[in-house]
């Protein structure tokens, strides 16, 4: 009987993380390179929460870091939409210290690539990003390939500045998601979870009934 009670117990244990772990794994969205035309729900649903969002004409301010200091997740995606829209026209997604790495505040052609994106950021100049083996002029948001790019100005009193080679400061919104994985288990994983433990459970209630009934004799 103890050894039966250990298998079901090993069995359930595993069982049970292994149905918690599978609607997380399923749920997680890490895009690798700037992606276009996202369902906003493919990225709320996959892990991602809103930290930050703001209309293009709206200055962002001399530093993207500061601007954005309420989203203190380990992974960032930087995104812009049509305001309202239910779908993001371009976005971008890596740890925080590469997505605000410092490239300089020049027309350096330096950036940083990480996650399948060239990422360019600094103070008092431009914030944003391009395909891996692409580049642009950044003219404190500069001059480059269209889709699956974004740029913004990090200079005070300064709006804009491009989505996907679109140059405008009205009608789009610039957004920041932080990354908070670790989807909750659907209502039927822990049905199942729960009902593991009570096989357990009853499992060793009748091997206690069991013990007493020998004792007595």
């Amino acid at each position: 009987m103890m050894n039966t009670i250990k298998t079901l117990l090993a069995t359930t244990f595993a069982a049970t993380i292994t149905l918690a772990a599978a609607p997380a794994m399923a749920a997680d969205y890490l895009p690798v390179g700037p992606q276009t035309n996202v369902a906003l729900s493919t990225v709320t649903g996959g892990g991602w929460s809103l930290c930050y969002s703001a209309s293009m004409g709206s200055a962002i301010g001399n530093s993207a870091a500061a601007a954005i200091s309420n989203c203190t997740g380990d992974r960032l995606m930087l995104a812009g939409r049509v305001t309202g829209s239910d779908t993001l026209l371009a976005l971008a997604q890596a740890p925080r210290a590469d997505v605000l790495f410092d490239t300089g505040a020049a027309n350096n052609g330096v950036f940083h690539l990480a996650n399948g994106t060239n990422w360019f950021n600094a103070d008092n100049w431009s914030w944003g990003f391009v395909g891996a083996g692409q580049s642009l002029t950044k003219y404190q948001c500069g001059i480059g390939p269209a889709n699956g790019s974004m740029c913004i100005h990090t200079v005070n009193g300064a709006g804009g500045y491009s989505i996907n080679g679109m140059y405008t400061s009205t009608g789009y919104d610039k957004l920041v998601f932080q990354f908070v994985s670790g989807a909750v288990p659907e209502p039927a994983t822990w049905g199942m979870m729960i009902l593991g433990f009570g096989v357990v459970g009853a499992a060793m209630r009748r091997r206690a009934k069991v013990s007493r009934v020998a004792f007595a004799i």
